[in-house]
């Protein structure tokens, strides 16, 4: 892992003076599944935790940066009294320095300018740095200096907003949301650090308000596009139309012969589980009932689906992606399926 990752940034160096050298994403890519591996099935290392979440970063953005502090505090929380470093006679010092350096002390830690380069307008390999270099470019009011610029390089204002307008509405919308997790997270670790070793926390402000910086960009630059989002899921939620799979479901709850035969609102504290479900699905038969154009009853069937469904079963049908569901059993200490055990060796 530790050579991969080694290679990957020496390849970014490269790519720095010249765009036409070859990409390190496979690298990372390496570093990313390596680092799965060791902290689900070797032993749990912050050092392992804080290169895996600069490998995400690279590879899945923002997503990936949010899936990585996710794991990072699952272990801070979970495994603190076994993780590896252990302290030494410097205390924490050595546990926490790989985490201080992803944020940076004194100068730019290593998340810095990996943030700044996700792309912020889908297939357009175009960062924050990007759209920071356009905006001053454009406040430039010597022409000749402005194009000189131009001609070394920077991209125009005009030619952002362009690539703005041929970008979905929808990614703009993902794009924010994950932006917004990922401050979410940031948090929760922070919080998670400083429960276990209080002001010696490893500071998380280069990279909170590096993702602040961007959130507010987004808003900016994709305001129109985010607006058209908002307005075609307002309009999605308004349609909603009935699904007929859930629509029979009700009907077996309502002709179940140890169910009421009356679809009214069941009362009294239920004695189990069981019964619990059976009086959830009873409401949602008297809200069909009553108000069949509203979603309630679907959402209150689906509830009781899910309920019954084991854990792992479950959590395949709410976590599609494999390598993301693996990252939810390490975050949250459980054991690993056999059959994801088996995908990941």
């Amino acid at each position: 892992m530790k050579d991969a990752r080694a290679n990957a940034r020496r390849k970014e160096r490269v790519l720095d003076v010249d765009p036409d050298s070859p990409l390190a994403t496979e690298d990372w890519s390496e570093v990313a599944e390596t680092g799965f591996e060791i902290l689900s099935q070797v032993g749990k290392d912050l050092e392992v935790a804080a290169w895996l979440i600069e490998a995400l970063v690279r590879v899945d953005g923002f997503a990936g940066l949010c899936t990585g502090l996710v794991v990072a505090r699952g272990l801070v929380a979970n495994f603190w009294d076994a993780i590896y470093p252990l302290p030494d006679e410097d205390g924490n010092e050595p546990r926490l320095a790989p985490f201080i350096a992803l944020n940076g002390a004194n100068n730019d830690g290593t998340l810095v300018q990996p943030l700044r380069k996700i792309p912020l307008l889908g297939a357009e390999p175009i960062g924050l740095w990007q759209y920071e270099q356009a905006v001053e470019v454009s406040q430039i009011s010597d022409a000749a200096k402005r194009d000189a610029r131009i001609a070394a390089g920077a991209l125009k204002l005009e030619d952002f907003q362009a690539a703005v307008q041929g970008t979905p509405a929808g990614f703009f919308k993902t794009l924010v949301q994950e932006i917004e997790e990922a401050l979410v997270a940031v948090g929760a670790l922070s919080d998670a650090f400083s429960e276990r070793v209080g002001i010696d926390a490893p500071p998380a402000g280069a990279i909170r308000n590096l993702l602040t910086t961007t959130l507010d960009a987004v808003r900016v630059f994709a305001e129109t596009k985010l607006q058209q989002a908002a307005d075609a899921q307002a309009t999605a939620d308004l349609a909603a139309p009935p699904d007929g799979e859930t629509a029979a479901s009700a009907e077996d709850v309502e002709n179940d012969p140890g169910a009421s035969s009356s679809s009214q609102v069941p009362s009294g504290r239920p004695r189990n589980r069981n019964q619990a479900l059976q009086q959830l699905l009873l409401l949602a038969a008297y809200f069909r009932e009553t108000e069949p154009n509203s979603p309630i009853s679907y959402t209150l069937e689906e509830a009781v689906r899910r309920c019954r469904m084991p854990l792992n079963e479950l959590l395949e049908e709410l976590i599609v992606d494999t390598d993301a569901r693996r990252y939810f059993y390490l975050a949250a200490g459980l054991r690993l399926p056999a059959h994801d055990e088996g995908e990941s060796s």
